[in-house]
């Protein structure tokens, strides 16, 4: 009985200095999470630093104060500006010599610091692309188009709001033009491009050239009208435009609007309906563009 006791007060004794039974919990850590995952990459004779970084604390929490980025090399800290987009952060390191260049990161709030992240290293080369793309840029009916001179290699198309260089491209690809098809009415759209050689090294990039689609070419019209009669009732009845922006259709009879708010069906009941009537059916897409009317006598 008395060896059943015993083990039960050991018991008891460790299960709480374990916090099992109400022991306190660890404090929470002010130190930030630690950079992990840093790509390194050539451009012309820039490496370009980039990583991708959630604010948090090293205990996993949210972190909602300011910080900063530190950035060291081998021999000392050095001063750059950190630039981002949403999560994704970078700078620009010109460098002379054929050398290894290695970087490591430090997160920095105003009460605690984190670990440094490893060194990350990377050798560059002077045997790069030095020709510096251009690119021509128009708006057409689908998209922006991108066109530039045919080149052997690889080109890399870099897309943001603003007149920034990017680290990661939108696209690449061995063509000598590129449409992009995502992108909104009124919206501003940046881009630059790169050539890119069999070793992944990038030549100098190309000027940054920004443009604001503005959708100004009408949809195709509807087709197939038919006047359809039941029970003394007229029904207009068509086939749906091919343009995949259509926002619905505009209905009118001899020179008279039966609708403000485009239609988002295909049938629509005439009131009043004189033989002879001139009917006409717009298809109108979402910036406000009519097409050319399917007609029906």
């Amino acid at each position: 009985m008395k060896k059943v006791f015993n083990f039960l007060v050991f018991f008891s004794i460790f299960t709480a200095g374990c916090g099992v039974k109400g022991g306190p919990y660890p404090p929470f850590t002010t130190s930030p999470e630690t950079v992990k995952n840093v790509l390194i990459k050539q451009q012309d004779q820039d490496l370009i630093i980039y990583w991708n970084y959630t604010p948090r604390y090293a205990d996993g929490r949210e972190m909602k104060e300011n910080f900063r980025f530190e950035i060291f090399t081998f021999e000392h800290r050095i001063i750059k500006t950190v630039k981002n987009s949403g999560n994704l952060y970078w700078f620009r390191y010109k460098f002379s010599q054929e050398k290894e260049y290695c970087f490591r990161i430090r997160v920095v709030t105003e009460k605690n610091e984190s670990r440094f992240s490893r060194y990350f290293c990377y050798i560059p080369t002077l045997n790069y692309p030095k020709v510096k793309p251009d690119f021509d840029i128009k708006i057409v009916k689908e998209g922006i188009k991108l066109s530039w001179n045919s080149y052997l290699l690889k080109t890399n198309i870099y897309k943001g709001k603003e007149r920034i260089l990017y680290p990661v491209p939108f696209r690449s690809l061995s063509a000598d033009q590129f449409l992009d098809r995502a992108v909104l009415h009124g919206r501003r759209y940046c881009y630059y491009i790169t050539f890119e050689d069999n070793n992944g090294v990038e030549s100098p990039p190309s000027d940054i050239k920004c443009r604001t689609f503005e959708d100004i070419f009408p949809p195709e019209p509807p087709v197939n009208p038919k006047l359809i009669e039941r029970k003394g009732e007229f029904y207009l009845i068509w086939t749906e435009s091919r343009s995949k922006d259509t926002a619905g259709y505009i209905i009118e009879i001899d020179g008279k609007v039966l609708n403000k708010t485009p239609l988002k069906t295909y049938i629509f009941k005439i009131p009043e309906y004189k033989k002879g009537s001139v009917i006409k059916i717009y298809a109108v897409d979402k910036a406000g563009n009519k097409s050319k009317p399917a007609i029906l006598k």
